[in-house]
């Protein structure tokens, strides 16, 4: 790739589990692949090994195996850093617990973004959302809650429905609603195609809650969207493979 040999390493059994299905990450790591990436699972790197200038030139892996390197790439995720608070505000699963309007449980202290645990409306529950959108949107709502009191005027609770993307090569996808439950898969997911467009709706308690579209146009990411928002009542996984994305541009 680029004249340059590269080697995606990380533990899970495949690539991003927290959202994609096993079916979903094998047509993103056929494709990486077919891009001239190779990829190792299972496994996480434990040291470097450095020239006497400092430059890296390897990368020592918990398997024992070790990979030559003139550049690493390091992505470790990251988790809240509420220490600083601790005592101070009332937490709730890994974060800072806020109402639906950012603010915590010391009147006049907000917290937005993925350090706060707030009401997701449209689950009835409450959760940690890890993305930009959320945390933009978040702050704004903030704001909008702070002027409001200033102002005196009322400000609508948050009503967020989550939401990821990415951007890869040629490549685009956009997720909605909650990927529980069962998963089912439609469309073109050969990674070999020209132009691969698949997506998966996710069905729980007879409901479809979520739904996960590659190379949609953007009428069929807002289409997957208000699907989600809606919940609609899901046909048999057999129907709803055949419908595809008909389904949700019907809704």
């Amino acid at each position: 790739m680029n004249d340059l040999d590269v080697t995606m390493v990380f533990p899970e059994p495949w690539c991003m589990p927290r959202l994609f299905t096993a079916e979903i990450a094998a047509f993103y790591e056929s494709y990486y692949t077919n891009k001239g990436v190779k990829i190792l699972k299972g496994t996480v790197a434990v040291g470097f090994d450095a020239d006497a200038n400092g430059d890296v030139t390897a990368v020592k892996l918990k398997d024992g195996s070790v990979l030559d390197a003139d550049i690493v790439v390091v992505g470790v995720g990251g988790r809240p850093l509420t220490n600083l608070f601790k005592g101070q505000v009332a937490e709730e699963k890994g974060g800072i617990k806020t109402d639906a309007f950012f603010e915590t449980s010391v009147p006049g202290v907000y917290a937005v973004g993925d350090v706060a645990t707030f009401p997701m409306k449209i689950y009835n529950d409450e959760r940690r959302v890890e993305h930009v959108d959320h945390s933009r949107k978040s702050a704004e709502q903030a704001v909008k809650a702070i002027k409001g009191k200033e102002a005196g005027s009322a400000v609508e609770e948050y009503d967020y429905l989550p939401y990821f993307y990415s951007r890869s090569f040629d490549l685009s996808w956009q997720f909605y609603g909650d990927n529980v439950g069962d998963a089912i898969l439609f469309g073109d997911a050969d990674p070999g195609s020209a132009k691969p467009k698949f997506g998966s709706y996710w069905v729980k308690d007879g409901k479809c809650v979520g739904a996960f579209l590659e190379g949609g146009s953007p009428e069929e990411n807002a289409a997957i969207a208000k699907l989600a928002r809606a919940q609609p009542p899901a046909a048999s996984p057999d129907e709803l493979k055949a419908a595809g994305l008909q389904f949700a541009s019907k809704i």
